[in-house]
């Protein structure tokens, strides 16, 4: 069996690869279509081959009262002078401490901009990180399907606090060669909210992490003359140029937008409805809110999104580029130079698939084709199951 080097980095964008020589010294260069969706729809899809209809996860966050984390918050719908930022912080932070076996990347993040009364009914998507066995609970994930075929691999730099990529990547050296080696770096999307991914902050960050893999390479191929290897992002960033108040167009409308149930994340507002009127409010309000749209089914149906039941919400408000909310469960966004999370269509959006060998034709290829190709290339079955293909030519 042939060994496979693979480097993972979040956000990197092909126009980006100007400022890394080695990596676009690669000759096969292929632009990657993004999921709609941030990393949790992002990354089961490159891990499992499956669009998200699939693996069912489109959010950090599902509508799932029955079995949510903040169970003991249903007291604060009688409280409601009790809840206020501080307050939310150390009841979160308690939380955590009495749920510490979700070991996913986000864990049980805070709630910053939502009502503890709202809390109860949410529950995390992930409850384990994605290299953890049954990741998914509906489809192996490829760090699943190898373990079941007794292929050994190797992961470096996804140890959560464990230090960036100079120090988990950087000083790591290679022993014994396993089949897979992957290694993953993250701060590239770090840096492009904050910096914008055309900073030079950021540029320079790249600079770096390309001598970085450079490096690696090199002393990778000390060790194994003969591997297959490719790179691969999952997503692009986009600047941010408008910042939109979604609390103060509810209540321009006269109503306060936390009179309904909903979630508010960087670029899509989620709805869940107690009866048809707070549906039709919402719609109406929605109405002239400009910058984006409603989803509708037929969305749905394009980005592979349609859900079994409303755990992502029963009306989704898509806020599109250059436009981000300025007020959202993750904080108030004001250091929020670029975002990602937009419309695949958006050229912005692209991420990349660099490699060695020569890969199909066409302009681009999808985060699902990350599974079938790395099974490929260590000789293993592709699932019939998989949507997506083996790359290479």
């Amino acid at each position: 069996m042939k060994p496979v080097l693979t480097f993972f980095f979040d956000a990197l964008k092909p126009e980006s690869l100007q400022y890394m020589p080695f990596l676009n010294s690669l000759p096969h260069q292929r632009r990657m279509r993004s999921e709609l969706g941030h990393s949790i729809t992002c990354h089961p899809s490159m891990y499992s081959g499956v669009h998200p209809d699939k693996h069912l996860q489109w959010f950090v966050w599902k509508y799932d009262p029955a079995n949510s984390p903040f169970g003991w918050a249903r007291v604060f719908k009688y409280l409601g002078l009790l809840d206020n930022l501080g307050s939310r912080y150390f009841l979160h932070k308690y939380t955590r401490q009495y749920r510490p076996q979700n070991t996913a990347w986000f864990g049980i993040p805070l709630l910053v901009n939502q009502p503890l009364k709202y809390w109860p009914c949410f529950n995390v998507v992930e409850d384990r990180a994605w290299e953890e066995p049954g990741y998914l609970k509906a489809y192996p994930t490829a760090f699943d399907i190898l373990r079941q075929h007794n292929v050994s691999f190797e992961i470096v730099g996804m140890r959560k606090g464990a230090g960036d990529e100079f120090v988990q990547i950087g000083e790591h050296e290679f022993g014994e060669i396993q089949p897979w080696t992957y290694l993953f770096l993250g701060s590239i999307d770090h840096y492009s909210h904050y910096y914008g991914q055309d900073g030079p902050e950021t540029i320079a960050r790249m600079r770096e992490l390309d001598r970085l893999v450079e490096a690696k390479v090199e002393a990778y191929s000390r060790r194994a003359p003969d591997f297959d290897f490719f790179v691969w992002s999952d997503h692009g960033h986009i600047r941010v140029e408008q910042r939109v108040d979604i609390h103060k167009h509810f209540r321009r409308h006269e109503r306060n937008i936390h009179d309904f149930i909903n979630l508010v994340e960087a670029n899509y507002a989620r709805f869940w409805f107690r009866n048809d009127g707070e549906r039709t409010t919402v719609e109406r309000i929605l109405s002239d809110l400009e910058g984006g749209f409603t989803m509708t089914d037929e969305h749905y149906r394009r980005y592979h999104l349609q859900m079994p039941d409303n755990r992502y919400g029963d009306l989704v408000f898509y806020l599109d580029k250059p436009a981000m909310f300025s007020k959202t469960i993750w904080g108030f966004g004001h250091r929020q130079k670029s975002m990602h999370g937009y419309l695949p269509e958006h050229p912005g959006s692209d991420g990349v698939f660099l490699s060695d060998r020569p890969l199909v034709e066409g302009e681009h290829v999808e985060l699902v084709d990350v599974l079938p190709t790395l099974l490929d290339s260590l000789g293993l079955p592709v699932p019939d199951y998989v949507d997506g293909r083996v790359l290479w030519k």
